[in-house]
């Protein structure tokens, strides 16, 4: 009984000094020196080892047969905006409306009601309950459409864009506007030592 007990004690003892180091997570990271403090920054951390936006799974809705440009209303202030980059899904958006009919084929992305999150609305164009579809977002052709049961925005009476109006005597306002700053009289030479 003795000699099971010492035998018993003699591996447990020796068991841990045998055994290899597990093998350092990305997450421990060895310190560089002795002040693991002074080192910050230098060396990546966890976040470099995330995966990618683009290796997240795409979130496909049902795929539709009819070419996309007769797909729901294309919105002309919308669309405009997305042009401008004011109104845009973000690129992490996953979730996409596949066309896939003999023509029209393409691939938008769609914000729902319940994922505004996804939007980009610097002019809070965004209206409750709209279901938004991006076709090429935040790109110079890029066109917003709404569903077709869904009244789109029209431009102000008498204009064609929502770009400001083009005003003639901008540069002379700019102009005045510099000529009033204070001047400073720099000396051409430095001062002599």
């Amino acid at each position: 009984m003795v000699i099971l007990i010492a035998t018993l004690l003699f591996l447990l003892m020796v068991a841990p000094l045998a055994a290899k180091e597990p093998p350092v997570d990305y997450k421990e990271l060895p310190p560089l020196n002795d002040n693991p403090l002074e080192d910050r920054h230098v060396i990546p951390g966890p976040y470099q080892n995330l995966p990618a936006i683009d290796e997240s799974r795409w979130v496909p809705l049902p795929p539709v047969k009819q070419p996309y440009y007769s797909f729901g209303k294309l919105d002309p202030v919308l669309s405009e905006a997305c042009q401008l980059g004011d109104f845009a899904t973000l690129p992490l958006n996953r979730i996409i409306l596949q066309f896939v009919g003999d023509k029209g084929r393409a691939l938008m992305q769609v914000v729902p009601p319940l994922y505004r999150h996804l939007l980009v609305d610097r002019r809070k164009l965004a209206r409750p309950g709209y279901t938004y579809y991006f076709l090429d977002t935040a790109q110079p052709d890029c066109e917003v459409r709404v569903d077709a049961n869904r009244a789109i925005m029209s431009f102000p009476t008498g204009r064609t864009t929502l770009l400001p109006p083009a005003d003639p005597r901008a540069v002379q306002k700019r102009t005045a506007l510099i000529a009033s700053w204070p001047k400073v009289n720099f000396p051409k030479t430095p001062p002599a030592p």
